[in-house]
């Protein structure tokens, strides 16, 4: 359930193909409507997975990668579970530890490439524009009240109500629990004093360092860390906390998937504390918290699609956050009733990473997300390999990566064979690349180029370029037609590789 609502909020983002994706939502709503199983999932993830390599690959965003490469494993289980009507269990077991790992890897990469010289630049550095967001979400005004107020006043109601339920309220605790309010509330307060006087000076700039340190020990350390069963559970709240703030600012897609990864790191104990305390009411009806959450899962997909192809509401992004957090909090507030609750609890001993049920085979499944994870390094692509937001550069001879400057890893060519743009009409580059800024002025792989040739190519355009290529600078009135340039079909390279365009200059500013 908490994978198909991760599939559903992909397709339900941007709404790219309108059709295809009412028609995926209103059979995933049907499916949790008349009670999911692995036969439904299959048809699920095989008809996402076939939409995304025939039509969308291999301009995908890193998550979805993510979620291409632990379909395979998906499917391939399931498949089998189907024909011999295995124990849905052992479905689960075989594929917990590629969820696991998938995860592990994607935050280890992505703290990993954020190790560079440009990211822990307050400037440049990703984390002042994330932060930046997320100060900007939380300072809007609703009646000229900075919804931070409300959102801080719902959360302090929520820790209250954990908290009265007696582990830390007890003689002898409620000093301490004094002590995690009063912090609490000082917290609070200096959130709210950064949201009024956000400005990158002095202060702001060591904010951002902060924030920029911090995130990389999430990603990289933390990522690591959820391979000790013991700390499972920390890094679990660290990341649903670090998730849930990122979904103010848009990347509720990106949640979804963390959050069916992160639950595959429950433990068996909590998970039926979940199960057994899962139902809540809607009206008049009692449904499982699952459920709540999948409903409240379509409904920010179908809220998507009214502001992508209706109409455009800048509040929106905030409010499809809020709802997401909400549903988040419906299902795991069981597991937290039981945290706070003073009465004995299961023991919270983590989870193995692997599994014997696993078949090896499966292990190439994490064996490719590195590999993609480390494409920057080789020389191939630079884009949907986790290295989103991180202020990675590459290519040249040398990169803005801490340990791997000399780029000693580069074994092919494709990052430093490229083409300048000099002067184009804006229109065509918009349609084309993944940017909102102007591709004039920035550079392209050759790979890269040829494939927004390619595209140019079938939907008719003639479009006029002035360009450098090995130092020499070139006009022509249609590059399409250029006999030097004519793309009419995509290479294997064109079809496997994806490219950011390349700034001149430095610092490498934050881009996705």
């Amino acid at each position: 359930m908490l994978y198909t609502v991760a599939l559903v909020l992909e397709l339900g983002d941007n709404w790219t193909d309108s059709w295809f994706t009412a028609c995926f939502v209103a059979a995933s709503a049907l499916a949790v409507g008349t009670g999911m199983n692995r036969g439904k999932l299959l048809t699920l993830v095989v008809a996402f997975t076939a939409y995304f390599v025939v039509f969308r690959f291999p301009e995908v965003a890193n998550h979805v990668n993510l979620m291409l490469c632990l379909n395979i494993g998906i499917i391939a289980v399931l498949t089998v579970s189907v024909v011999r009507g295995r124990d849905p269990e052992d479905d689960f077991a075989a594929l917990a530890p590629l969820l696991r790992i998938g995860l592990i890897l994607v935050y280890a990469l992505a703290g990993f490439h954020k190790l560079n010289t440009d990211y822990l630049q307050p400037e440049s550095s990703c984390a002042t524009s994330i932060l930046g967001s997320v100060i900007g979400t939380l300072g809007m005004r609703v009646l000229g009240v900075p919804v931070v107020i409300p959102v801080a006043a719902v959360a302090a109601v929520i820790g209250y109500r954990l908290a009265r339920r007696g582990r830390f309220a007890r003689p002898g605790h409620r000093g301490f629990t004094a002590a995690v309010m009063g912090l609490a509330i000082a917290g609070l307060g200096a959130v709210a004093v950064v949201l009024l006087s956000w400005r990158l000076g002095p202060v702001g700039a060591a904010i951002s360092v902060v924030a920029a340190v911090a995130v990389v020990a999430w990603e990289l350390i933390g990522g690591l860390l959820l391979t000790v069963p013991r700390l499972q559970a920390g890094i679990l709240a660290i990341s649903l906390a670090m998730h849930a703030t990122l979904a103010l600012v848009g990347f509720v897609d990106f949640g979804a998937l963390a959050v069916a990864l992160l639950f595959s790191f429950v433990p068996p104990a909590y998970l039926r504390v979940l199960i057994d305390g899962g139902a809540v009411r809607l009206g008049a009806r009692s449904v499982h918290r699952v459920t709540a959450y999948a409903a409240v899962g379509f409904g920010i997909a179908l809220l998507s699609g009214i502001d992508a192809h209706v109409q455009r509401v800048p509040e929106t992004t905030f409010v499809t956050g809020l709802l997401f957090n909400l549903a988040v909090l419906i299902v795991v507030w069981p597991i937290l009733a039981a945290v706070f609750d003073p009465a004995p609890r299961p023991d919270w001993g983590g989870v193995r990473i692997l599994d014997r049920r696993t078949p090896a085979l499966l292990y190439a499944v994490p064996a490719l997300i590195a590999l993609l994870g480390m494409t920057s390094y080789l020389g191939l692509r630079t884009a949907g390999n986790f290295s989103m937001f991180s202020n990675l550069r590459t290519e040249g001879e040398t990169s803005n990566h801490l340990l791997l400057s000399g780029n000693p890893l580069k074994l092919w060519d494709y990052q430093d064979d490229v083409v300048w743009i000099v002067d184009i009409d804006d229109r065509y580059g918009q349609i084309i690349h993944h940017y909102d800024e102007s591709p004039r002025g920035h550079a392209l792989p050759v790979v890269e180029f040829r494939k927004w040739i390619h595209d140019w190519t079938e939907a008719g355009y003639r479009v006029p370029l002035t360009y450098e290529y090995r130092g020499e600078l070139r006009a022509t009135a249609d590059i399409v037609t250029d006999p030097a340039w004519r793309t009419e079909r995509r290479t294997p390279a064109m079809v496997l590789q994806d490219f950011r365009i390349i700034q001149p200059g430095q610092p490498n500013w934050c881009r996705w």
